[in-house]
């Protein structure tokens, strides 16, 4: 892959999809940074890191790219991206179908791929989620092409303002190793002239590697970390982490902040590295919202409302006057915070793909305490905070 076709592909990954209504979010990080890559030359980096998830029904797609470049036309570029298919819902029972893919492409050697496909299952109790998963594919590097295997656990739950996750990750690769010497049999003095012997031996390498992270959201500011450990008998243990704070300055743009340590990957041989970086983070492929009707009815100027289907979504409106950030959560969105985006001078507004019949949901203002909508009623939730009981027709 070219240097060209790397940044067009990053461009594409951030902006190729056309929007739908509360199904498309993305976002699009540019900046600059230090880079100190192991067994490489250290220095300053300018990147650029596209985002992007599409989620529609049972279906959702997510994919990004890293495309960084340093003095000397010393340029990598990183990808990778994942579908998933997911069976309805029996009470807290879920089963999900994944398949994944990832590259790299470097300015000096062939580039790394990575496929992979599998299932997980889940335990969706409300507030949490708890999977198991595994899967199969191959990875390849240096033209070499390796089998691997991964079996994972982990879940996750949100603590007031703060969701944490958890996973303990388990790969097998199988690794040729190429030998050759002359015959250890023949006498010592003339090693040269002994007949030389020579094969394949395959090594298995197996990783370990527990990851805990979280995320804190407090008014504008947006707060991401992560810790994790990795384990193995075939190769150096090493810690990995990250931390990076992004503070919205407009409703679409964000100021970002990110340092951390990335492990190697003795499965397509790319190196670690440690990093720093401060940039601008745009939001884009956000839904196209349709215009609001010229007249103001009671409904609309409600505290809180659903609206009706609006194709494959419904409109969710919020007033909430003194706010700067509004999110929202239900178990049409398996708990997971959804944020609003401003609408108008005293509302916030989303589209999500609601079905109809009894919900449960809880919205948060400025990154507070979870509570009912106003205008509901509210109840008290087993995992702490309120919510509220709605009826979509």
């Amino acid at each position: 892959m070219t240097r060209t076709r790397s940044l067009l592909v990053c461009i594409a990954l951030s902006a190729g999809a056309p929007p739908a209504a509360a199904q498309l979010a993305g976002t699009l990080d540019m900046g600059a940074g230090t880079y100190r890559p192991e067994r490489a030359i250290a220095g300053g980096i300018a990147s650029i890191v596209p985002a992007m998830q599409y989620r529609s029904g049972l279906f959702e797609l997510s994919a990004i790219g890293v495309y960084s470049d340093a003095p000397a036309g010393r340029w990598n570029f990183q990808g990778g991206a994942a579908a998933a298919v997911s069976t309805p819902r029996f009470g807290i029972f879920q089963v999900e179908a994944i398949g994944q893919a990832e590259w790299t492409s470097h300015y000096r050697v062939s580039g790394t791929t990575r496929f992979s496909a599998g299932a997980r299952a889940y335990l969706r109790p409300k507030g949490a989620n708890f999977w198991v998963g595994r899967f199969h594919g191959q990875a390849s590097s240096l033209g070499t092409r390796r089998p691997l295997q991964r079996n994972e656990i982990g879940g996750s739950a949100t603590l007031g303002a703060v969701r944490v996750e958890f996973s303990l990750a388990n790969t097998k690769v199988d690794r040729s190793l190429m030998f050759g010497g002359p015959d250890p049999r023949t006498d010592s003095d003339s090693l040269s002239a002994g007949p030389v012997t020579s094969g394949r031996q395959v090594e298995r390498l197996v990783l370990t590697d527990a990851v805990l992270s979280g995320r804190w959201r407090i008014r504008s500011l947006e707060f991401d970390a992560s810790l994790g450990r990795r384990f193995s008998r075939t190769t150096p243990e090493t810690t990995i982490w990250g931390v990076s704070a992004s503070r919205g300055i407009a409703p679409s743009v964000a100021v970002v902040a990110a340092a951390g340590r990335s492990g190697s990957d003795p499965v397509t041989s790319v190196p670690g590295a440690r990093y720093f970086a401060l940039g601008l983070r745009l939001k884009v492929g956000q839904p196209v919202l349709p215009p609001a009707p010229a007249p103001a009815t009671a409904s609309m100027t409600a505290p809180f409302r659903i609206g009706p289907a609006l194709g494959a979504a419904r409109e969710i409106v919020i007033q909430a006057p003194t706010a700067e950030g509004v999110e929202l959560a239900g178990d049409f969105t398996d708990w997971k915070p959804v944020p609003l985006q401003p609408w108008g001078e005293n509302a916030w507004r989303a589209l999500l793909p609601i079905s109809p019949g009894l919900h449960r949901l809880a919205i948060r203002i400025d990154g507070g305490a979870w509570q009912a909508p106003p205008g509901t009623r509210a109840l008290t939730s087993e995992f702490g905070g309120e919510v509220a009981e709605v009826v979509v027709e």
